[in-house]
């Protein structure tokens, strides 16, 4: 069967045809990688990120007898970008795991070197874990570098669904190499910040005079400590949002800030929460850009909403994780939160009933 005959099944969902497409060109594919990077593991990667874009755009193929030709021109280019932006590369990959990707390679550190390739491949296989769905949106985003409106252009979806596979994909992923974190980070110093990540929100509904309360839990990556912070009802209901997969309608005040931090060329690569005093946590935001590093004073509850959406990863200062969740007073703070009776799922679905009730009430009066 030539290879015109073969898209067309694999168009109609005929996997075992593009299966047949790959292996006959796939020769080829790591040939021409291997030409560009010189380095035969890169080769094989680069050739399976090709054939990943293959697949999530074969309906682009205005000719389908030469997809041999098609496939060794994005296996180029994706080796093309590669040597241009290998900065964005190691980016990417500490993005989809929280900054966890492994050390950057030293030229004379063979160890270093290895490591780092180590961590690069369990990423990738991963990623090829992913549904499908899911795994096509992770690897145009981070892998390929589009925009969201590119990738959901891509994929024949909203932006908003987008970024609910992204928020899906980050959290199987880390799920995923939750064990590898585990055991690089026993045998790693304890001194640094300590990496959490967020797993919920509880709320207490305000009543006579008792006023309404919204706390963000979050764990620890490589243990059992928690940490509870209190924010305010909108920062709480935006958290609830990030973790739920919640598409809305138009862009909140989180999404317009991380896509200004995009277009301008800067990223946040680390939400970190500094200090506690009075009862107040306080934060900064480490971003990147053009003119270099910087640290911008910022509210946890901001830093928090920032981190779901860009993925980039949430570390506690150590002295502020054992005042606020070792001590008697942070223990029982812990305690009363997650004794709220509203849970993530519960913030959200009351939001979406409210809205539903405005709305219909607004339409009445019309």
């Amino acid at each position: 069967m030539d290879d015109a005959a073969l898209v067309r099944l694999a168009r109609e969902g005929d996997r075992g045809a593009f299966a047949v497409l790959v292996g006959r060109h796939r020769g080829m594919l790591v040939a021409l990688c291997l030409r560009v990077l010189g380095d035969r593991g890169l080769a094989e990667d680069a050739a399976q990120e090709a054939v990943l874009q293959a697949m999530v755009g074969l309906d682009r193929l205005e000719r389908p007898e030469r997809f041999g030709a098609w496939l060794g021109g994005i296996g180029l280019n994706v080796c093309r970008r590669w040597r241009r932006d290998q900065a964005r590369e190691e980016w990417s990959l500490a993005a989809l795991t929280g900054g966890r990707a492994g050390p950057d390679p030293v030229p004379d550190e063979p160890a270093a070197v290895a490591e780092a390739a180590e961590a690069a491949w369990r990423v990738r296989r991963a990623v090829g874990r992913l549904p499908a769905g899911q795994r096509a949106a992770v690897v145009l985003f981070y892998l390929v570098g589009m925009a969201h409106r590119e990738v959901a252009a891509a994929l024949g979806i909203g932006v908003g669904a987008v970024k609910t596979r992204l928020h899906k994909g980050r959290a199987a992923l880390r799920e995923e190499l939750a064990a590898w974190w585990k055991e690089d980070d026993m045998a790693a110093t304890t001194t640094g910040p300590v990496t959490m990540r967020v797993t919920e929100v509880r709320r207490q509904p305000g009543e006579a005079e008792r006023p309404e309360k919204t706390a963000i839990l979050l764990t620890e990556e490589a243990g059992e400590r928690r940490l509870c912070i209190w924010v305010g009802a909108f920062e709480g209901l935006q958290v609830a949002f990030a973790l739920e997969g919640t598409e809305l309608a138009r862009p909140m005040a989180y999404h317009f800030m991380t896509s200004l931090l995009e277009a301008t060329g800067g990223r946040l690569t680390e939400a970190r929460i500094t200090r506690l005093e009075d009862g107040t946590f306080y934060g900064v935001a480490v971003v990147e850009g053009p003119a270099g590093t910087r640290e911008i004073d910022a509210r946890p509850s901001d830093l928090l909403n920032l981190s779901l959406l860009t993925g980039a990863p949430i570390r506690v200062d150590p002295e502020v994780l054992a005042e606020a969740s070792e001590s008697e007073k942070g223990a029982q703070f812990l305690a009363e939160a997650a004794a709220y009776p509203d849970g993530t799922a519960a913030v959200v679905a009351e939001f979406q009933t409210e809205m539903e009730q405005v709305r219909a009430e607004y339409l009445r009066r019309r």
